[in-house]
């Protein structure tokens, strides 16, 4: 068509973008990116200080489910787990936790992991994987 044709096709082609771009979605996507952002940083301070002052307990899964959300080729799992940890009867946990490659044959229906439990909320664990 030559140069003025593809000049009336891109301006087609803008005027398409223009009827159809929505900014005020655009922002909102972009601020529920940032709260997920933030949730994600504020969920991995909390692991880092169960590190430090967690107390050392064991779990045995009872229920493993893919969310389908991958972090750099890791898998979020959700975790139901019957911890047992601080002289505490067991009791149940669900969480989502990502995990590691390394630990797939570990995790399984039935199977034991290593835990660090918050001395005051037990609710908050920390799966220690191959450990």
């Amino acid at each position: 068509m030559g140069l003025f044709g593809d000049l009336r096709r891109l301006q087609r082609q803008a005027n398409e973008i223009s009827a159809n771009y929505d900014p005020a979605a655009q922002m909102r996507a972009g601020m529920a990116q940032m709260q997920q952002a933030q949730q994600t940083m504020q969920a991995q301070t909390e692991d880092l200080e169960l590190l430090r002052t967690g107390v050392p307990g064991e779990a045995t899964i009872i229920g493993l489910a893919d969310t389908g959300t991958r972090v750099n080729m890791q898998p979020m799992v959700r975790l139901s787990l019957l911890v047992e940890a601080g002289g505490r009867p067991p009791y149940p946990v669900t969480r989502d936790v990502l995990l590691p490659l390394n630990a797939s044959a570990q995790a399984g229906v039935g199977q034991r992991v290593t835990v660090l439990v918050h001395p005051q909320q037990p609710e908050r664990i920390l799966v220690r994987w191959g450990v």
